[in-house]
């Protein structure tokens, strides 16, 4: 028996082996497959003998991920950070945490785990230390400490990738200021040495990133061009959430100048099961060409968003706009609050990005406290960001036409007709003429308001 137990031991080892090698050449697919067998066979092995259950678990939970296998990962990583707490393992349960928590769910949970995973740690494992300040600053008031501190532990240790989280944020900061070449090229900066580090997920997100912001700046060519590079590297290395996120953005820009067929071979390239965000695409180019009740059918359910603010406040209102726009008013509504419901309790830029799908029904059926809210959003960003936002990223839409609707029904005119004018010149020089027909129907209803 004991010799069978040794067996079982040696073979779990190998395929721990063969999945730690498949991990290496980037082949999450096959990593899961050999963790998964070790796992297997680990529970029937000599004890002591067998590779450690939690280790695996956290090896296995972070290729679900690169996979975008989300749920998975997420059940797999909780169950190793519990085995790890069950026996007092800071370490491995600061190393299980800080990959948990690259999967998009709920703020306050996040904030509970890393917060959890930083106490078991100690004074222990400075470079898990530095990961969970890094992630933990987001919660705060004052992120300054939490971000200096961990460059600190960065500088001391020589932890490069890390200490490439400061190009990235010197990067976020130029392009907000209108340096756009600097950002660009600090971004390019941040992107090598987190590629050399093998910090794969951050080599992706910082072209992602900084496409994402040029493409909210109105420069679309040039933030298209980044989100290609962002698909092409994270198809490269077989990141299949981070290529999605760079291709939807690609899809932003064709949806927002009317090339529906483009979207849809952009679409098609998409790895593995589509993020939502795909399937709002799809919904919203049915109804382009016309096909409401095809629209309608692709709509997205709110569980798709796993209860991650973001991910539900884009769901509410893409469904408060097709509904609304549907004749389907009472849904809409629902929709509508449930929306509000999510940004009122994280309030944010989201306000800004989330409404341009839905400016008619949140025109039509928003109350005064939500269309100030959304007002107050807007300025608020205008005041902390010397750069416009022209566009709105996840939904492929201009801004100005919401921001000009808003304001008009608010009473504020000559804001309206500042917002609509400058929509109509950007519209124009970009190809949007969806949007730039909102700019103008709302010129005319401004221009047809009776005086006085």
């Amino acid at each position: 028996m004991n010799e069978q137990h040794d067996q079982r031991a040696g073979r779990a080892e190998a395929h721990r082996a063969a999945g730690e090698a498949a991990e290496a050449g980037t082949r999450w697919q096959d990593a899961v497959v050999e963790y998964e067998a070790c796992l297997g066979l680990i529970a029937g092995a000599a004890e002591g003998a067998a590779p450690d259950e939690a280790a695996v678990l956290t090896a296995l939970g972070r290729c679900y991920w690169h996979l975008a296998e989300a749920r998975m990962a997420w059940r797999t990583l909780r169950r190793a950070i519990s085995l790890y707490e069950a026996r007092g393992d800071g370490i491995g349960q600061a190393r299980a945490t800080v990959e948990i928590l690259q999967i998009w769910g709920p703020p306050e949970r996040h904030r509970a785990l890393a917060e959890a995973a930083l106490g078991a740690l100690g004074d222990a494992g400075p470079y898990l230390r530095a990961r969970l300040l890094l992630r933990l600053r987001w919660f705060d008031e004052d992120f300054e400490t939490k971000f200096n501190e961990a460059m600190a532990i960065a500088e001391q240790h020589g932890f490069d990738d890390l200490l490439a989280s400061r190009l990235e944020r010197e990067a976020w900061t130029a392009m907000e200021q209108l340096r756009t070449d600097d950002g660009i090229a600090l971004a390019e900066r941040a992107h090598d040495v987190y590629a050399r580090s093998k910090a794969y997920e951050s080599a992706a997100h910082v072209f992602r990133g900084s496409g994402y912001a040029t493409i909210e700046r109105g420069m679309l060519n040039r933030g298209f061009d980044l989100a290609r590079r962002s698909f092409e590297y994270a198809s490269g290395v077989n990141l299949k959430f981070n290529a999605q996120l760079a291709l939807l953005d690609m899809v932003a820009v064709e949806f927002a100048r009317g090339e529906f067929r483009q979207c849809e071979d952009l679409l098609a390239l998409a790895p593995g099961a589509s993020d939502f965000r795909a399937d709002l695409y799809r919904m919203w180019i049915a109804e382009a060409r016309g096909d409401m009740g095809g629209a309608l059918s692709l709509m997205v359910q709110p569980e798709r968003g796993g209860n991650t603010p973001t991910a539900m406040g884009q769901i509410h209102a893409a469904a408060a706009g097709i509904l609304f726009r549907a004749g389907k008013e009472d849904a809409a509504r629902q929709a509508l609050d449930a929306w509000a419901e999510v940004r009122g309790r994280y309030e944010d830029d989201d306000y800004c990005v989330e409404a341009p799908a839905m400016l008619d029904c949140l025109v039509a059926l928003g109350n005064e406290q939500l269309l100030q809210a959304v007002h107050r959003a807007f300025v608020r960003r205008d005041e902390r960001v010397q750069a416009p936002l022209r566009f709105s990223t996840l939904q492929g839409r201009a801004v100005a036409p919401v921001r000009g609707a808003v304001a008009h029904k608010l009473g504020l005119l000559d804001e309206a007709q500042r917002h609509y004018r400058e929509g109509l010149a950007w519209c124009s020089q970009e190809g949007c003429e969806r949007d730039l027909a909102l700019c103008r129907a709302g010129l005319g209803r401004l221009a047809s308001r009776p005086s006085g």
